[in-house]
């Protein structure tokens, strides 16, 4: 693909600029890879000209990207630790309003530029910390759910018969319930298994804290925001199964498959080197769609007093815990209740976009305006 053969925008040289440094990185792992691979990255491209060109997409990859940064940075930046409690510094910190300043005792200054909950600890320190906890939780759920979800599916599809009908009956045994009371469920059972787990797996305790960002004097609690993942983890997988299920049946028909099978390829070679990346498109799309579902739901189970606690920053329980004072600190129920929002609102919006920039047609469209726009100048 010539860059010279297209009229591109801005976002589209950001874009290339993007992916040429992505591809120069792996070839500098895997010597040779560009060349090998030039259509991929010219596809890779064309995805990206499909994003730029949905106002929705680049919305929500922003919101995204800005969920993650935080995610990762927030317990960095924030002004204060989450376990900082000014009330004891500075009488009458609590509740204060967003734009709050108050002396504490020794005359120090402290700014409050989204208020205080009832212990005085800043809104905006606890919302940065909670993206962490937030990130976490979702990026652990999708990363042991799904590629379950999917190997199950991949051998429920492949093989049919009997092990189909056995994986796809645990599957809706599963699905028979309701994914909120199934995790709810879950949620309140597992803290105590998993706490005596800890308590006897310091490098675990100590990794997880690390993890989530946490002070030592917190490993007692560490347990709740860890049941609500695998609590997460049972709810999420049977969806992938069925979708991966439907997928492996259709292509399995395929004459590629015959093809490998006619070559003697194992079963496992034709299942995850040929009919995987071939299915993969909706998978993604789902999981970029799920991300938002889990952090609405993991919100939930918090608010429900089923998740992190006090003083683990958690943006369902911060939400909760305001409801107590409302309509007083209104602030500690809408803006939380605002970053939960537009959390999953990017996602959803970036996971919609996904489905146009994974079409081939889509992207072909794209590519033959580009061109033409090119020719009519």
């Amino acid at each position: 693909m010539s860059g010279e053969e297209y009229q591109k925008s801005v976002l589209d040289r950001v874009s290339d600029l993007f992916i040429e440094l992505l591809a120069k990185l792996i070839d500098r792992v895997r010597p040779g890879w560009y060349e090998r691979n030039r259509s991929k990255v010219s596809e890779w491209k064309l995805m990206a000209y499909a994003l730029n060109r949905s106002p929705p997409g680049v919305i929500g990859l922003i919101l995204v990207l800005a969920f993650i940064f935080v995610g990762i940075f927030g317990p960095i930046i924030a002004p204060f630790s989450y376990r900082y409690f000014a009330i004891y510094d500075a009488p009458g910190s609590d509740l204060a309003q967003p734009g709050t300043v108050v002396v504490t005792k020794d005359n120090r200054t402290l700014y409050f530029p989204l208020g205080t909950d009832h212990f005085g600890r800043d809104l905006l320190s606890l919302l940065l910390q909670g993206a962490r906890t937030s990130l976490v939780i979702s990026i652990i759920t999708i990363a042991l759910g799904v590629p379950f979800g999917i190997i199950l599916g991949l051998v429920a599809g492949y093989y049919g018969g009997k092990v189909d009908e056995l994986i796809m009956r645990i599957t809706d045994i599963f699905l028979a319930f309701p994914a909120l009371i199934l995790a709810i469920a879950f949620a309140a059972v597992l803290p105590e298994r998993i706490h005596e787990v800890l308590q006897s797996n310091a490098w675990l305790r100590d990794f997880f804290l690390w993890l989530f960002a946490l002070d030592q004097k917190d490993a007692g609690i560490l347990s709740r925001p860890l049941a609500v993942i695998l609590a997460l983890i049972i709810v999420w997988w049977p969806g992938y199964a069925r979708i991966v299920r439907g997928s492996t049946l259709s292509a399995r028909e395929n004459l590629y498959v015959e093809a490998a099978r006619a070559v003697g390829l194992s079963n496992r070679t034709i299942m995850f080197k040929h009919i995987l990346p071939n299915i993969i498109g909706p998978v993604l799309v789902y999981i970029t769609l799920d991300f938002g579902g889990i952090v609405l739901m993991e919100a939930g189970l918090s608010f429900l007093g089923l998740g992190a606690v006090p003083p683990i920053a958690d943006w369902g329980r911060i939400v909760y815990d305001g409801s107590q004072y409302f309509p007083r600190a209104w602030w500690l129920i809408f803006i939380p209740g605002l970053v939960v929002i537009l959390s999953a609102l990017g996602w959803n919006l970036l996971g919609d976009a996904l489905r146009d920039i994974l079409d081939p047609k889509t992207r072909r469209s794209i590519e033959f305006k580009l061109k033409k726009r090119r020719r009519e100048e």
